[in-house]
């Protein structure tokens, strides 16, 4: 029965501590955590996982459009630099 109590008073301490940690980050203790959580599974949920997919395909395209800009302008440099300075 003392193990017992021991193992209650070590996790009360322990969930006291959790509680102050989360107090001192800013989050107001475990209560601000699970709220937090809440709101940002809300906020996620507005996003559907096709926008999203857009998104990163647009961030690609994109991607490989400025890609092929740099390629074209490395050759326009060393084009100007092979006739500008040819040694």
């Amino acid at each position: 029965m003392e193990e017992i109590l021991r193992q209650a008073e070590a996790l009360l301490r322990f969930s006291g501590e959790v509680e102050n940690r989360m107090s001192e980050s800013g989050l107001g203790g475990v209560a601000g955590v699970i709220e937090r959580y809440v709101q940002l599974r809300h906020a996620l949920d507005r996003l559907s996982q096709r926008e999203l997919d857009w998104a990163k395909a647009e961030v690609d395209r994109l991607i490989h459009t400025l890609q092929g800009v740099a390629e074209q302008l490395e050759q326009l440099r060393a084009i100007k630099l092979a006739i500008v300075d040819p040694n």
